[in-house]
């Protein structure tokens, strides 16, 4: 069987051709203070707890032999939003084959975050970046890494870290997915 991801990422490549081949981050090109190393490196050192502070071992998860999606979200976010049919796809047409993980934009917003993902009658979580990124110089400077930090300070929302089953960073896609597109669905379905 083909890799999913590899399927899915040659899905979104065509479908964004206009944007240059080799770009550092698929989709949105925005200017960023980190680099797409950092990026990927982050998933590694940043911590994420739920709404009871219950901390996901993302690293545990990542290793755990399926391929992983983490998904940067925001209540006030439109391509969130329009998401969400093509994740209550996913939840119907492979809920078992993936790690599905929505992390908050902005801490700040978490509760909101929270409340509006809970409404949506999604399958999965929504975590935040832990609190030790207040107090903890390198686990702030990983937190900016991962939320991927404009030069102007903000985040992109939605931003998609793709994970491999070895637990590689094969992708960052920053802007909206559409997956209800059948063939975008069956990629990220490894069908």
């Amino acid at each position: 069987m083909a890799n999913p991801i590899r399927l899915l990422l040659l899905t979104v490549l065509l479908a964004l051709s206009a944007a240059p081949a080799v770009a550092e981050i698929l989709g949105m090109q925005v200017a960023r203070k980190v680099s797409e190393a950092e990026m990927k490196a982050s998933l590694r050192a940043i911590d994420l707890v739920d709404e009871k502070g219950a901390p996901l071992d993302l690293n545990a998860l990542m290793s755990s032999g399926k391929p992983t999606l983490v998904s940067l979200w925001a209540h006030w976010c439109p391509n969130c939003l329009a998401e969400v049919a093509g994740y209550k796809a996913i939840a119907k047409a492979c809920p078992q084959q993936w790690n599905v993980v929505f992390v908050s934009a902005r801490a700040a917003d978490y509760p909101k975050d929270r409340a509006k993902f809970k409404s949506l009658g999604l399958p999965w979580k929504i975590y935040h970046v832990g609190p030790s990124s207040r107090t903890d110089v390198a686990k702030a400077e990983a937190a900016r890494a991962f939320y991927g930090e404009t030069l102007e300070g903000g985040v992109v929302t939605p931003t998609h870290y793709f994970i491999a089953a070895s637990g590689a960073v094969e992708a960052i896609v920053a802007g909206k997915m559409d997956f209800t597109e059948a063939d975008r669905l069956a990629a990220f379905c490894g069908r």
